[in-house]
């Protein structure tokens, strides 16, 4: 009796079902006789596709940006800082007579920089033209600009890794100084109360075309201040600073992205939705510019055809940073985190922790003798079991991201690659088939 049509029946089952696991795996080990067996997979298919969001926040996060750094896939991005100022307090009598020692912009170090700081960095320090306002939420994006004057007060070059100090000091045109100091001590009505942000409406840092860094500096009350240093006429000990602190809730930086010559070229800038596929098979997180992934599992449902019931057990995800993408001078992000999100792409929820109380965040896992052995993990086991059996509009996928932090106040990045490699992005599945009830 001829046998092929139920042969190539069963085989045509199979072969559906391998899409979300891999035949070579050791599975069906723990047999019990008709009960159920153990079958656990790492094979399941992911589909990922990334996004880039419409504008990042970037005023009011008490840091500046300023430099270049150049990606070896994603391109050039650059950083310019905006900073207003508020009106000073100067309380010099104005009977005194007063002569300008020197006028100061100071800017001390924040704890981030992306590139290599061995390399000189040079700034160029522009007058604002137009003053710095917020949108009606009080919001600043990346990609706002406001005028100034293309002729810079002045320029600046350093090494960051070569220096002590905890700060770096760009001296200001005297005429600028000047100018300030007499208005500010003859009381005169331009610097007094709001006027004083249309006489001064503040200051751009540029970066220099030469750049190969990106630092943060602090916005605060002592940091990226200008300092006017006076004295009082015949007297020579006399030595005065009247601080001008920045206005913390406008200053912001801008950032753009030189994609020439790379997989995002002939893209728009903002607002797409790329498959990993157009991106020669490859996820993109990217902070500054908004850069997310979203992972979903177009076959889990497959495992249904196993038998009459099937339960997930476990299910652990690994996410492996693609080698060449991330140096010494370009870290791995600490942290990853997974949120939920519907079929509109709405967040509906996080991917939390064993307790269910906090959001779950990926740790890197360090293998300093293989590079490519480098991962992040999730446990995303309850996530699994409430997706099985989830068709249509039920459907969820999972958002990788970095933190708030990350994306408004860094560069931070991260590129892995999807299935078509070993070390990759991979899911463990493992589920219980029940053979009968």
């Amino acid at each position: 009796m001829k046998r092929y049509p139920i042969f190539f029946g069963m085989l045509f089952l199979l072969i559906s079902v391998f899409a979300c696991y891999d035949e070579n795996n050791s599975f069906g080990k723990n047999w019990t006789d008709t009960a159920f067996r153990n079958i656990m997979v790492d094979t399941c298919t992911i589909s990922i596709t990334s996004t880039t969001i419409d504008s990042v926040e970037t005023n009011g996060k008490g840091i500046s940006l300023a430099g270049c750094y150049t990606h070896p896939l994603w391109g050039t991005f650059s950083a310019a800082t905006y900073l207003p100022y508020t009106t000073p307090n100067y309380a010099t009598d104005a009977d005194e007579s007063v002569r300008l020692d020197s006028v100061v912009l100071a800017m001390g170090y924040s704890s981030y920089s992306i590139g290599d700081t061995t390399q000189p960095l040079r700034f160029h320090i522009h007058r604002l033209l137009e003053r710095v306002i917020a949108n009606e939420n009080n919001y600043i994006y990346n990609n706002a600009s406001f005028r100034y004057d293309p002729t810079p007060l002045a320029s600046y070059t350093f090494v960051p890794n070569s220096r002590e100090e905890s700060r770096i000091e760009i001296r200001l045109p005297d005429e600028f100084g000047l100018d300030m100091l007499e208005r500010l001590h003859t009381r005169d009505g331009s610097v007094e109360g709001d006027n004083f942000q249309d006489y001064f409406k503040g200051l751009v840092i540029v970066p220099d075309e030469s750049c190969q860094s990106v630092l943060s500096f602090a916005v605060n009350d002592t940091s990226s201040v200008i300092v006017l240093r006076y004295g009082i006429e015949n007297q020579d000990d006399s030595h005065i600073e009247c601080t001008i602190t920045p206005d913390t809730d406008t200053q912001f930086y801008h950032i753009e992205q030189d994609r020439s010559g790379t997989l995002l070229a002939d893209f728009p800038s903002k607002n797409i939705e790329v498959g990993s596929s157009e991106l020669d098979n490859r996820g993109l997180l990217f902070g500054g510019i908004g850069w997310y992934s979203t992972l979903s599992f177009p076959h889990l449902n497959n495992i249904l055809q196993l038998g009459k019931q099937v339960s997930i057990e476990s299910a652990y995800l690994k996410i492996y940073p693609e080698p060449g993408t991330w140096t010494e001078y370009n870290p791995l992000p600490d942290s990853l985190y997974l949120y939920i999100v519907d079929e509109n792409n709405v967040v509906t929820d996080a991917v939390t922790d064993y307790l269910g109380e906090e959001v779950q965040h990926a740790t890197l896992m360090k293998d300093p003798s293989i590079v490519g052995n480098n991962y992040y993990y999730f446990d995303i086991t309850t996530f699994m079991q409430e997706e099985l059996g989830a068709f249509g509009m039920y459907k969820h996928s999972l958002r990788l991201v970095f933190n708030d932090e990350s994306y408004t106040q860094s560069l931070q990045n991260l590129t892995f690659k999807d299935q078509t490699e070993e070390k990759s992005v991979n899911l463990q599945l493992t589920f219980k088939v029940y053979e009968s009830y």
